[in-house]
C-alpha cells in the first residue's frame, strides 16, 4: 500500500546438539489441536529481530515466548537454532561496543550448524538444482510469516513459513512450524532438510511440523563485567580505544603495546596516562589528536590504563623509567599563543544568521538519525539507529512546533537502518544487510510486511560493515557499503565492500565505483550529479568529497587483486582535510536558497555543523571549495532532507568517544531560510592566473584591496596504507597582485606558483568588513586544484 495522507579475538560458543521428545509431521489445513501460546504477549518488544548474531550475518531472531528464541540463517532460508534464554545485544548500536556484536545465550533445544538446513527439489525423482531466497516477512494476527523464493532452472515456488511456541497436553515446550506453498507443479516435491528429521512438504497446501521437548530449567544470563576478569579490557571494548588504536601497531594513535613498552607500570604513570585520556591532545606519538574524554568515570580509566600497562614483556628502555616519564610531560604553552575564534581557525559556535533554527523535542523520543525522507503529503520519515531499529512518522514537522507534532512508531526490529528513500509513495528502508520495502496492508500507519528487495550483497559479520544511503534516481536505488575493520591477517574484505552500488527494485545490482572505506554519504546534487563523502583512514590521507561517475577507483586499496594494486586513485572533487573541516562526513544535500542555490551542504558527526561546497567543471572535471556554515546544533549531523516547506531538516547521532560530536547522540532540528544577508565567501573560481573570490554583499571602501588580506598555502595529499596521512610539500602562497571588481563582490588574485592536483587554503584577514559595515562569518576555505583551467 502506498502512503498517502492517511586483529580481534573472537568468542567462539560451544553448542551441543540435542533433541528430546517427537516429531509429527501432519498435512491439514485445520487448526492444531495442541495448545498454542496466546499470541501476542511476546518476552520482548520487538519480538522479531534484524541482526548479526553468534558471528552470523543475516539473522532474524523471533522471540516466540521467554521459553524458546528462534534464529532463522536468512542467507541459507533456514532455521539455525532453537533455545532457551536470550541474546546478549551487544555491540555499536546496543551498547557503544565497537567490536562485539550480538550473541545468543542459554541451552539449545536443537541446532542446525553448518550445513545448514537446506532444500531439496525433485523433478519426478530427480534432483534439481535450487536457488532459494529471503523475501521478507509479514506480521498477521499476532504472528509472523516468513516468505522464501525457490528457484529451479523450470520452475518458481514461494513459500511462507509460520513458526510457533506451542506446549503439549503435559506443559512440554514445542515449536510448530506451518508451510504453505504455491506454484507447484504436481511432479515436483520439496523436502526441507533438517535436524532431527526431513521434512516434507505436500504440493500447494499447508504442511504442519509439530516437535516436542522435555523441559529445560530456568538459564542465568552471562557474568557481567564487574565479576569479568579482565575489567580493564572489558571497559576498552566498551568504549573508543579500538576506533584509533590496535594491538601492536600504531594506527591513528601508537598500538597498546607500544604503550606498554614506553612507559613504567606504577601509579604515577596510570594517573598521568588517565589525565592524558580524560583532557586528550596530541604531541606524544605525532600529529594525531586523541579525543577527549570526560564522562569516563576515573576508576574506568584506571583499569583500562593498568590493563594496557600490563601488556608490556619488555623492560622500560635501557632501564631507565625517568626517561619515559619525562616523555609525557606537556610542553608549556606560549603566552603569545593566538586565542582562535569560531570561523577564523576553529570550528563555528552559532546558527548561521541567514537561518532561523527550531529544535524537534519529542516526549521520550530520542531521534538518533539514520535517515529522512518525506512522504508525498508532507510527513517526515526518521528512521532510527537504536537496538530497537524503528522508523517513525512524524506529522505537522512544518510548522517548527513541537506540541503540534504527532509521532507514530510505523516499523521495528531492522538492524541499524542508515537509509530511507520514497519512491511513488512507497516506503524503502536500508538496512545494514539489505534493501528492504514496508508496506503498510491495511492502512493503519503500521508495517505489515517487511519486503526484502535486496540482500544478497556481500555482508560478514563485522561490525563496522555498514549501508549507507539512501538515493532513487532513474530507476535504480543507490547505497555505499563501508569497509569492514576488524580483519584478520588471512582475511580480505568480500567483493562488495567500500563500493557504491546501483541496485533495481527486482534485487539486482552492480558497481558504480569502488576504492571507497567508510562513505557515509550519498546524494543528488548540481546537474543531478551524484555525490559521496568519504571518511579519512588507511589509503584516505584526509576526507573526501567524491563525484560518482561510474568505474573510478577512490583509493582505498584492501581487497584489490595484485593485478590491480598499482591502479591510479581519481582525486576526490574536493578534499576535506581532517578536524580542520571534516572528520566523520555524512549526507551530501543540494541548497535551493538564495545566493546559496546550486551549492551543496553536507553534515560530520564528529566535527560537528555543516559545511558548504561550492562546485566548478575545470577541464571536464568538478573542482571546487569547502566552507564552514553552521554550527549551533544539538549533535554531530548525520543525514539532512529539504522539506516540502523548502526547510532544511538535520538530523544527528553519535555514541561517545570517537563517534560523536562533543559525545552528544541524538537529535533532530529544523533550519529555515530567512532571507537575511551574511557577509561570507560565496564562492572561489579557479582562473589561469590564480582565483577569483566572490562575497554574498560588496566589500567595504578600502577592504581587500592588499595581497595581505588574503593568507594562502597550497599541499597534496599521499594515500598510503598507514592511517591519515600528512600535508605534503606544504608551503605558503602570497598573492601578487589584487583587482576588486568594480561592484566590490569580486577579488581576482593573480598568485604565482601553483600546482594542480593541489589543496589551497585561503584565509582572509578576519577584520575584513562588508560595504553594509558587517563583520565576516567566516575567514576560511579550502579549494582543491585538481586542473588550473587553460583559458
Amino acid at each position: 500500500m502506498k502512503y498517502y495522507s492517511g586483529k580481534k579475538e573472537w568468542i567462539t560458543i560451544k553448542c551441543t546438539f540435542f533433541l528430546l521428545g517427537c516429531i509429527f509431521l501432519i498435512s491439514c489445513t485445520s487448526s492444531p489441536s495442541e495448545q498454542i501460546r496466546e499470541k501476542g504477549n511476546r518476552p520482548i518488544d520487538p519480538w522479531a529481530l534484524r541482526s548479526v548474531l553468534d558471528l552470523r550475518p543475516r539473522i532474524l531472531t523471533l522471540a516466540l515466548d521467554s521459553e524458546c528464541y528462534l534464529a532463522y540463517d536468512l542467507n541459507a532460508c533456514g532455521l539455525y537454532r532453537a533455545w532457551k534464554g536470550g541474546v546478549n545485544w551487544d555491540g555499536t548500536v546496543y551498547t557503544e561496543t565497537k567490536v562485539a556484536q550480538p550473541t545468543s545465550w542459554g541451552k539449545d533445544y536443537f541446532l542446525n550448524p553448518s550445513p545448514q538446513e537446506s532444500w531439496l527439489l525433485e523433478q519426478n525423482g530427480r534432483k534439481q538444482e535450487v536457488t532459494t531466497r529471503f523475501q521478507g516477512y509479514r506480521f498477521e494476527n499476532g504472528q509472523v510469516y516468513l516468505k522464501y523464493k525457490l528457484t529451479t532452472e523450470k520452475d518458481t515456488i514461494f513459500l511462507e513459513e509460520r513458526p510457533e511456541f506451542i506446549r503439549d497436553d503435559q506443559g512440554n515446550p514445542g515449536l510448530e512450524r506451518v508451510f504453505m506453498t504455491q506454484g507447484m507443479d504436481g511432479n515436483l516435491s520439496i523436502t526441507l532438510h533438517t535436524k532431527p528429521k526431513a521434512i516434507k512438504l505436500e504440493n500447494n497446501t499447508t504442511t504442519i511440523s509439530r516437535t516436542f521437548f522435555k523441559k529445560i530449567p530456568d538459564q542465568v544470563r552471562p557474568i557481567g563485567p564487574k565479576d569479568s576478569e579482565n575489567l580493564g579490557k572489558y571497559w576498552m571494548e566498551r568504549s573508543d580505544c579500538f576506533t584509533c588504536h590496535e594491538w601492536s601497531e600504531k594506527t591513528v594513535g601508537p598500538g597498546f603495546q607500544q604503550i606498554a613498552e614506553k612507559y613504567p607500570e606504577d601509579k604515577i604513570t596510570v594517573d598521568l596516562l588517565v589525565k592524558k585520556i580524560k583532557e586528550g591532545g596530541s604531541g606524544v606519538w605525532g600529529e594525531a589528536v586523541m579525543n577527549p574524554h570526560p564522562n569516563l568515570e576515573d576508576s574506568n580509566l584506571k583499569a583500562m590504563v593498568s590493563y594496557i600497562l600490563s601488556l608490556n614483556h619488555k623492560d622500560s628502555i635501557n632501564g631507565n623509567p625517568n626517561l619515559e616519564k619525562k616523555a609525557i610531560v606537556n610542553k608549556p604553552h606560549s603566552t603569545e599563543t593566538e586565542v582562535l575564534r569560531p570561523g577564523f581557525g576553529s570550528s563555528l559556535s552559532d546558527v548561521h544568521p541567514s537561518y532561523n533554527l527550531q529544535t524537534i523535542n519529542l516526549e521520550g523520543i530520542e531521534f538518533k538519525v539514520g535517515g529522512l525522507a518525506f512522504l508525498p503529503d508532507g510527513r517526515l520519515l526518521v528512521s532510527s539507529w537504536t537496538p530497537q531499529g524503528e522508523v517513525y512518522i512524524l506529522e505537522g514537522v512544518e510548522t517548527g512546533d513541537s506540541t503540534q507534532i504527532k509521532i507514530k512508531t510505523m516499523a521495528k526490529g531492522l538492524a541499524e537502518p542508515l537509509g530511507l528513500a520514497v519512491v511513488e509513495g512507497e516506503i524503502f528502508v536500508l538496512q545494514k544487510q539489505e534493501l528492504t520495502q514496508l508496506i503498510d496492508h491495511d492502512g493503519d500507519g503500521i508495517t505489515d510486511e517487511y519486503r526484502s528487495i535486496c540482500n544478497s550483497f556481500d555482508v560478514s559479520m563485522d561490525f563496522h560493515e555498514f549501508a549507507f544511503g539512501l538515493v532513487y534516481k532513474d530507476g535504480y536505488f543507490y547505497a555505499n557499503l563501508s569497509m569492514p575493520m576488524r580483519l584478520m591477517s588471512n582475511e580480505k574484505p568480500l567483493p562488495d565492500r567500500g563500493k557504491t552500488l546501483k541496485i533495481a527494485k527486482d534485487g539486482s545490482y552492480e558497481e558504480v565505483i569502488y576504492g571507497l572505506r567508510t562513505p557515509n554519504g550519498i546524494g543528488i546534487g548540481v546537474d543531478e550529479e551524484l555525490f559521496v563523502t568519504d571518511n579519512q583512514g588507511q589509503w584516505l590521507p584526509a576526507n573526501k568529497f567524491i563525484h560518482v561517475r561510474s568505474g573510478d577507483f577512490h583509493g582505498m586499496r584492501w581487497g584489490l587483486p595484485d593485478s590491480l594494486q598499482g591502479l591510479k586513485m581519481v582525486p576526490p572533487a574536493v578534499w576535506l582535510p581532517q578536524n580542520e573541516i571534516a572528520n566523520s562526513p555524512s549526507e551530501p544535500s543540494l541548497l535551493y536558497d538564495g545566493p546559496y542555490k546550486n551549492q551543496m551542504i553536507f553534515g560530520d558527526v564528529t566535527h560537528g555543523g555543516i559545511k558548504r561546497v561550492f562546485l566548478e567543471t575545470v577541464n571536464g572535471s568538478y573542482q571546487g571549495a569547502v566552507f564552514r556554515f553552521t554550527q549551533g546544533l544539538n549533535v554531530g549531523i548525520n543525514r539532512i532532507r529539504r522539506g516540502p516547506d523548502g526547510a532544511l531538516y538535520a538530523g544527528g547521532v553519535g555514541m561517545g568517544g570517537g563517534w560523536g560530536w562533543n559525545e552528544t547522540r541524538y537529535g533532530l532540528q529544523r533550519l529555515k531560510y530567512n532571507e537575511k544577508v551574511t557577509f561570507e565567501m560565496l564562492a572561489i573560481r579557479s582562473k589561469p592566473y590564480g582565483f577569483e573570490i566572490e562575497f554574498t554583499e560588496p566589500l567595504g571602501i578600502g577592504q581587500g584591496d592588499s595581497p595581505a588580506d588574503y593568507s594562502l598555502e597550497q599541499w597534496w595529499y599521499k594515500p598510503t596504507k598507514s592511517y591519515g596521512g600528512p600535508k605534503m610539500d606544504l608551503e605558503v602562497l602570497k598573492a601578487s597582485e589584487t583587482k576588486v571588481s568594480a561592484n566590490r563582490k569580486k577579488v581576482h588574485l593573480t598568485i604565482p606558483g601553483l600546482k594542480k592536483e593541489h589543496v589551497v587554503k585561503f584565509n582572509l584577514n578576519p577584520e575584513l568588513r562588508s560595504m553594509n559595515r558587517q563583520n565576516l562569518w567566516s575567514s576560511e576555505a579550502w579549494y582543491t586544484l585538481n586542473n588550473i583551467p587553460k583559458n
